[in-house]
């Protein structure tokens, strides 16, 4: 859950801000835009710096992993989603949960 104090927030924030500023420095300088590798680069070395190797540690990171994919896939992609069915019409033809949603209502 990324929801975390505003106190911790304010200790991590400058430190997150610094490596993605570095990222975008690197994506600015580097021709062939290798983004994703740089971003999968930190995201790893922040993984293999953190935890040791052990089963407990790996169960805890490919939970967290987990959790951090769904939470972006709900917060971000489904809302992109459904704005661009909206705008481009949709592919299937049963009603959506919002719609099913109203009509209980």
């Amino acid at each position: 859950m990324p929801y975390i104090k505003q106190e911790k927030r304010d200790v991590l924030n400058p430190a997150i801000d610094a490596v993605v500023s570095a990222l975008r420095q690197l994506e600015s300088d580097d021709e062939n835009n290798n983004f994703e590798g740089n971003v999968n680069y930190v995201f790893s070395s922040i993984i293999a710096k953190a935890y040791d190797t052990s089963y407990r540690s790996i169960n805890d990171v490919v939970g967290g992993l987990t959790c951090v994919k769904d939470e972006y896939y709900a917060r971000v992609a489904v809302p992109y989603e459904k704005q661009k069915a909206f705008e481009n019409g949709d592919v299937y033809d049963t009603p959506s949960i919002d719609t099913l949603m109203k009509d209980i209502k």
